[in-house]
């Protein structure tokens, strides 16, 4: 074994055998605590509404989106080919 894995390997083993900390949070258990109830409290209470109200607003926005697709497709392929370049050519700001 290298010198350096052989360190390694004793501070694994000291480390291991250190005392664990204690179940309550430890030095900041009482600011973990109020965090962990305050991120509990705002997943449940707001963000379960602010995630069904972003899923209907996207499925409204791709509903809105294949209305706005397949009108787009009526509208140019009831015309003709001279009615689309002059069209174009209106856009374009060129004058036939």
């Amino acid at each position: 074994m290298k010198p350096v894995d052989e360190r390694l390997n004793r501070l694994m083993k000291s480390a291991s055998q250190a005392p664990r900390p204690a179940a309550s949070g430890g030095v900041f258990g009482l600011e973990t605590r109020v965090l962990a109830h305050w991120r509990a409290a705002l997943r449940t209470e707001a963000g379960d509404s602010f995630v069904t109200w972003f899923r209907r607003a996207a499925i409204c926005a791709g509903i809105l989106a294949m209305a706005s697709l397949a009108w787009n497709y009526h509208s140019v392929s009831n015309r003709s080919s001279v009615e689309m370049v002059a069209d174009s050519a209106m856009s374009m700001g060129v004058e036939p």
